[in-house]
């Protein structure tokens, strides 16, 4: 198997458990919490805050850390990467300390209204907070399979478009955005949330059209409430410091992000053990994960066109080279809570219900799979999908 189940304790722990909810999150690997372990019993110096041993030490490794996570994510440099509390708490950083100066002027941001809500929202109370000053939030569609409609992108464009605000890969359909297909001007920056793609598929922000990224720790193996924002260097000078909470001095200034995101004391554990997991994907190879994971999509994709009323609501498998292994569909006639209780009662986990967007969908069910999961598994969601369908 690509990267066997014994390497994850939690899922060890429960050897008949089929665990497809890595979309929300991901379990850790030892050598990530053998890394955290490491950290908590370690010396306990506070980093940047002390210059005594301990404290040196401990600003040494998160510096480290910080180099080997910018690394994975293909940044030029590391000090455009910073670590915050979660993909959530780095959107919202982007809309409050950079996003003003970016539209001091005036202009648009747009945005799709059927992306995850914590990437829409920060940008929406931006926009009414600077509706003065003559911000609007201009929205673009998805179509019925989780792509970007080209032609009513286009639409939205304008010469006021300042922010473009999109995901890799969507967090339902598991669709993803080709940015160098959308007409983007050259003048707007992109701000691209890679919550779903990092850990899946390869991240090379440096040479990507997005300037400004936010990663989740805790969807590619990391501790819970770990993340980055990505901010290229060419975009620092946008960035608004309180130079009252930034920490101060020579040898502990890295650059304006990380002085605006990382206030406070630092999670050196957390960003310890987020360099840990890149690093345990790279050993694998992201491209070995991505091939891993459409070979289980195609599967799966292949086993529900057989099974009576299954409708997968993403795009056909074979549209693009590599697949996120994120899959949602319907059961006619079927809740999607019914349809995940039953999958539950056969040991499978899934995910329904609440998808974290604009409007319920009711009937949908969501299956992420990843890197320890194999054709068994795929092929136990397809008996279990089979025994909810007869149930209508």
């Amino acid at each position: 198997m690509l990267g066997s189940r014994r390497n994850f304790p939690a899922l060890t722990a429960e050897p008949d458990l089929v665990y497809l909810d890595s979309a929300s999150g991901t379990p850790c690997p030892e050598p990530v919490i053998a890394q955290l372990t490491a950290e908590l019993r370690g010396p306990a110096g506070n980093p940047g805050r002390g210059g005594h041993p301990w404290a040196r030490g401990a600003l040494r490794r998160f510096e480290d850390a910080r180099a080997a996570v910018a690394a994975f994510l293909g940044a030029s440099f590391p000090d455009e990467v910073a670590f915050t509390r979660g993909a959530t708490g780095a959107m919202a950083f982007l809309a409050d300390r950079w996003g003003p100066a970016a539209l001091e002027d005036g202009g648009d941001i747009l945005y799709c209204p059927g992306d995850h809500l914590s990437t829409v929202r920060p940008w929406l109370r931006l926009a009414e907070r600077l509706r003065h000053q003559g911000v609007r939030a201009v929205a673009y569609r998805r179509d019925r399979l989780g792509r970007i409609d080209p032609d009513d992108f286009a639409r939205a464009l304008s010469d006021r478009t300042k922010v473009v605000v999109a995901t890799d890969v969507h967090n339902l359909h598991g669709t993803r955005t080709d940015l160098d297909a959308l007409a983007i001007p050259p003048g707007a920056t992109v701000c691209l949330d890679c919550s779903q793609s990092a850990g899946r598929m390869p991240l090379r922000l440096a040479g990507s059209r997005a300037e400004l990224a936010v990663v989740s720790g805790h969807k590619m193996f990391g501790p819970p409430g770990t993340g980055t924002v990505y901010v290229r260097r060419g975009q620092h000078r946008r960035i608004a410091v309180d130079r009252a909470a930034a920490r101060s001095g020579p040898a502990r200034h890295v650059s304006p992000l990380t002085d605006a995101a990382e206030e406070g004391s630092l999670d050196g554990a957390g960003a310890a053990a987020l360099a840990s997991a890149a690093a345990f994907i790279d050993r694998i190879g992201v491209d070995l994960v991505g091939g891993h994971l459409t070979q289980l999509a195609a599967r799966f994709a292949e086993g529900a066109a057989r099974v009576g009323g299954v409708t997968l609501l993403g795009p056909p498998v074979g549209e693009s080279r590599s697949h996120s292994g994120i899959a949602a569909f319907t059961v006619d006639g079927q809740a999607g809570a019914d349809v995940a209780f039953t999958l539950e009662r056969r040991g499978i986990y899934v995910r329904a219900g609440d998808h974290c967007l604009e409007g319920r969908r009711d009937d949908v069910v969501r299956a992420s799979f990843h890197l320890y999961n194999d054709e068994t598994d795929v092929d136990r969601l397809l008996q279990g999908l089979a025994a909810a369908a007869e149930r209508d």
